[in-house]
């Protein structure tokens, strides 16, 4: 019970305002948690990279015996700490740990992309589930429909004013409209389910939230794809830098430190105490593929420049396209209006025709009935607009921090 009131205020608050595409409440927790692992494998690799210079402390310990051919033997034991430390990579040290940081921006970029897709799935689902079910009215009104129409050709058939194609035509669309309430029964099904995979809200009950258009300038900018593939585009960027320093000069510092026992046994010149080593050296790299790995590093991060410029493009057609669909649902729905106004019109005229004697109750139900069809119509098209809306808010990243 507690759940269930916790979804229903979630709900609440997602109908008062804006549903975030970075927002993870309404993701079932199993959904949930597979994002915060992703998040923690992210941050936990950003940390690797950015560390991944720093070369490592070796602790080692070791003991030894030796016999020689004249029969003297000797026991070593010898416990150290050794490092051998880049200090100088003709810029790598940098471009290592800006790498990394700018792959953990492509990353989060990429995170909430994942998490955008699911809502829009999750809101899809929802704005699917509503849609069938008012498909699914329509029908039953069709259905009515073609019962009036039925009855009424097979009064005249039975009375010879009508042949039995006429007839036969009203049976065969009658069949055909079965088969398609027949399948939105499971599409609704279907659409249940489909929610269940994703959240644990009823869709029944569930408040969704009206989606507002958003404008062209806001969408090219923050569009997931258009960002990502500029993240992407940086993190190649200083890949190629890390790839170009490897092959310069780099300057390191080694040391050893420990403590040793030298025991000659038979001799008396040994050792017991601790010793310590440092040095510089300097590395020069003369590879031959040295010029293949630069360019092959070059040519990604150009590629990917490319793609990045390629998704601002599409990402701009894309939007034209939603406008224009949107465009075409409004004009459905301007159609539909004008007819329900003729509906009204003449639902009013057969009423008085039906209470002079001159029409009958099927010509005014019939009436009805379409006028209930167009009603639903408008409803289905708007419900396909909320679907382009939601579309084009969950392709935008807006920046906030993952909840």
């Amino acid at each position: 019970m507690k759940t269930k009131i916790k979804i229903y205020l979630i709900a609440i608050f997602f109908s008062l305002s804006a549903a975030q595409a970075q927002d993870t409440e309404l993701l079932s927790p199993q959904k949930q948690d597979i994002l915060h692992q992703q998040q923690n494998k992210y941050e936990a690799e950003n940390e690797k990279l950015r560390n991944n210079w720093i070369a490592p402390l070796n602790l080692g310990a070791s003991y030894s015996y030796d016999k020689s051919a004249n029969g003297n033997h000797s026991d070593t034991k010898k416990v150290s700490a050794s490092i051998n430390q880049d200090i100088f990579r003709s810029g790598g040290i940098i471009y290592q740990i800006s790498y990394a940081d700018a792959k953990k921006r492509a990353d989060a970029i990429e995170l909430k992309q994942e998490i955008a897709n699911l809502n829009e799935e999750l809101f899809s689902a929802l704005l699917n589930y509503k849609k069938s079910r008012y498909e699914l009215k329509q029908s039953g009104k069709k259905l009515d429909n073609y019962d009036i129409e039925i009855f009424i050709k097979r009064q005249l058939y039975d009375v010879g004013k009508a042949d039995i194609t006429e007839l036969n035509n009203a049976l065969m669309d009658k069949s055909g409209e079965q088969k398609t309430y027949a399948s939105l029964e499971y599409e609704i099904a279907k659409e249940r389910l489909e929610i269940a995979k994703l959240s644990d809200i009823d869709p029944d009950n569930f408040p969704l939230y009206s989606f507002d258009l958003v404008q062209e300038d806001a969408y090219l900018q923050n569009n997931f794809e258009v960002r990502y593939a500029r993240a992407q585009s940086q993190t190649y960027e200083e890949q190629y830098n890390v790839t170009k320093s490897s092959y310069l000069p780099a300057v390191a510092v080694n040391a050893d430190a420990g403590y040793l026992k030298y025991d000659p046994k038979e001799l008396y010149e040994g050792y017991d105490g601790n010793f310590y080593t440092a040095g510089v050296s300097i590395n020069i790299p003369l590879t031959y593929n040295a010029s293949a790995a630069k360019e092959e590093a070059k040519a990604l991060y150009l590629k990917q420049s490319a793609d990045a410029a390629d998704r601002a493009r599409n990402a701009k057609a894309s939007y034209a396209q939603s406008l224009e669909l949107i465009e075409s649902y409004r004009r459905y729905i301007d159609i539909s209006l004008k007819n329900i106004v003729l509906y009204d019109e003449l639902i009013e005229t057969t009423k008085a025709g039906v209470d002079a004697g001159s029409k009958t109750g099927y010509d005014l139900q019939t009436l009805k009935n379409t006028k209930a069809i167009e009603e639903y119509t408008i409803k289905i098209n708007e419900i396909n607009i909320q679907l382009e809306l939601a579309k084009l808010h969950f392709a935008l990243n807006t920046n906030r921090e993952i909840k």
